[in-house]
């Protein structure tokens, strides 16, 4: 009878030792086959500025200004124009992908300096809603080489109420008025 138990546990642990290993070598077998994923590449310039795809708030010094009669001028003063572009180039990059812009000048100390207008050149439709410009670039269009380039238009208000402030930010020859714009982008899907 010793004998007869002592068989069948061995048949036991034979069958066991053959389904742990047939088990394992499904599991390695799924493994392999899974591990075949392409990742694409994720690279955006905007105005030359490497952003790597990452969200940023950056600062635009290179300013065009006109003044009234549409001559060009060398300073930021009342009644000047300023027009600046920022071109989003995707030269890296093998995804659709959305960006988000938005101009705050919400923590402007001089309320004399307005946004007139933020437009797509070269045909470049932007969607505005609540101060937010968005824009989804397609995979066609990055293979093209389509760099989106949107023009900025302001403007400093010439008005005797904010003579005080004219003279705080014209006094001083160092002075820089910057416009911090916020950039996100997010893979697009289709």
């Amino acid at each position: 009878m010793k004998k007869t138990l002592i068989f069948i546990s061995v048949v036991f642990l034979l069958l066991t030792v053959l389904q742990v290993a047939n088990s394992f070598g499904l599991f390695e077998t799924k493994i392999e086959n899974e591990t075949d994923l392409e990742v694409a590449k994720w690279h955006i310039f905007v105005n030359q500025y490497d952003l790597n795809g990452e969200d940023q708030t950056f600062y635009v010094d290179q300013i065009t200004y006109t003044d009234r009669q549409g001559n060009r001028v060398d300073r930021f003063a009342p009644g000047v124009t300023g027009t600046f572009q920022i071109v989003i180039d995707p030269k890296d990059t093998e995804v659709s992908f959305q960006y988000r812009m938005k101009i705050d000048m919400s923590q402007n100390q001089y309320t004399q300096i307005q946004l007139d207008q933020i437009e797509g050149l070269n045909g470049i439709q932007l969607t505005e809603q609540d101060g937010v410009y968005s824009r989804i670039m397609t995979l066609n269009e990055i293979e093209n080489g389509v760099k989106d380039t949107i023009q900025v238009t302001f403007h400093w208000e010439y008005d005797d109420q904010y003579n005080e402030s004219d003279s705080m930010l014209g006094q001083n020859p160092d002075s820089q008025f910057t416009i911090p714009i916020s950039i996100q982008f997010e893979q697009y899907t289709e």
